[in-house]
């Protein structure tokens, strides 16, 4: 398990950078900012407060009042905007206050109204880019997870027989819906949770459709694990390939992937490793605008897409953890894709976990 809430120094240099008083935050269930900020995950409406360099959180009576190291943690079933200026009040009757730009706006007039001027900063977004040793070692657990849930979709694929054109495994037609639940038996196995974000695609559909040989097959995960944080995978299968669009394609898809191992270094301005990603597979002969995925990933922590993007104005630190995607569409002849995990270290970028990339299912049992 994660160790207690996160983020307390960098709210306090950007309070004092800023001359604020302190630093408000309000969230409901599985708010991203709120779990960082707190190290845990709620079913209501909770207030948190940062102010003279200590944690506040104010939650309803209708929850359990949790013990949280280093939270000063009250019962409050005031409107979440004064819950947080009674806090403040102790500290001083007015001044700056920072909250992300997500704060409530009913909790944003009540605030205003008593007395403080809201200022919004991205600071939690910015802590939460880098991880530290005990996030990135969460988010490895769910990789190794989710590898093992992509390996399941393989090994059924691998084991496949062609019966007159359709795909057959444990004695019925093979779908995508049937191992879309294989895979998430496996991810439950390992002990993280699919987060509904389990997907098992065959052509443009979506629908849970019977699969045939020679049709590309896209299995993609993101798992969360016990303390919220995140992992993706996504490999694309192809049984019995006949070595055309989806052999170049996926070509042009692994060549993105390495790019990002080769541009996303300590420095490098992450929009401009997300072109390059773009730009390796479009010259493949693939149209950039029509046929290569847009999304070519982002920071991924507690939530799936979070700082930094690679199509945004920041710089790659020491600490990010991206998420990194290359992917073809076609009409006729469906879809290829992978998606990884990627560390950014002192010495350069790693893929976490680093598995096979083939198209050929059996690669994986190798």
């Amino acid at each position: 398990m994660l160790s207690g809430p996160r983020g307390g120094d960098a709210l306090d240099a950007a309070i004092d950078e800023h001359d604020a008083l302190g630093f408000v935050s309000v969230g409901c269930g599985p708010d991203a900012n709120v779990r960082y900020l707190t190290g845990r995950e709620f079913d209501a409406h909770v207030v948190y407060v940062r102010v003279a360099g200590e944690s506040h959180l104010r939650v309803p009576s209708t929850i359990d009042t949790p013990e949280i190291p280093g939270v000063s943690v009250r019962i409050d079933d005031k409107p979440a905007g004064k819950a947080a200026a009674a806090v403040l009040a102790d500290a001083a009757a007015d001044g700056t206050v920072l909250a992300p730009r997500t704060l409530p706006h009913d909790a944003a007039l009540h605030l205003e109204s008593s007395g403080y001027d809201l200022v919004s900063t991205p600071v939690v977004s910015e802590a939460r880019a880098v991880k530290d040793d005990d996030e990135r070692a969460a988010i490895e657990t769910v990789q190794r997870a989710a590898r093992r849930g992509v390996a399941r979709a393989a090994e059924i694929l691998a084991a496949a027989t062609n019966d007159d054109g359709t795909l057959v495994w444990d004695g019925a037609p093979l779908s995508t819906e049937r191992i879309r639940r294989q895979v998430n038996v496996a991810l439950a196995i390992e002990g993280v949770d699919a987060a509904g974000s389990t997907t098992v695609t065959a052509g443009e559909s979506g629908d849970a459709v019977v699969l045939h040989p020679g049709e590309p097959v896209v299995v993609s995960v993101q798992p969360q694990g016990r303390d919220g944080y995140r992992g993706a995978l996504a490999r694309t299968f192809v049984v019995d390939a006949d070595g055309g669009w989806e052999r170049r394609a996926h070509v042009a898809c692994d060549a993105a992937r390495d790019v990002a191992l080769v541009e996303g270094t300590p420095g490098a301005d992450a929009a401009f490793v997300g072109s390059e990603i773009r730009a390796e597979t479009a010259a493949f002969g693939f149209s950039p605008t029509d046929e290569v995925t847009r999304d070519v990933g982002g920071g991924i922590g507690l939530s799936v897409r979070e700082a930094p993007p690679l199509d945004g104005d920041a710089e790659l630190a020491v600490g990010n953890i991206i998420r990194v995607r290359s992917a073809v569409s076609d009409p006729g002849n469906g879809r290829i894709e992978l998606a990884d995990v990627m560390a950014i270290d002192d010495d350069g970028p790693v893929f976490l976990g680093d598995p096979p990339t083939s198209l050929d299912p059996a690669a994986w049992s190798q």
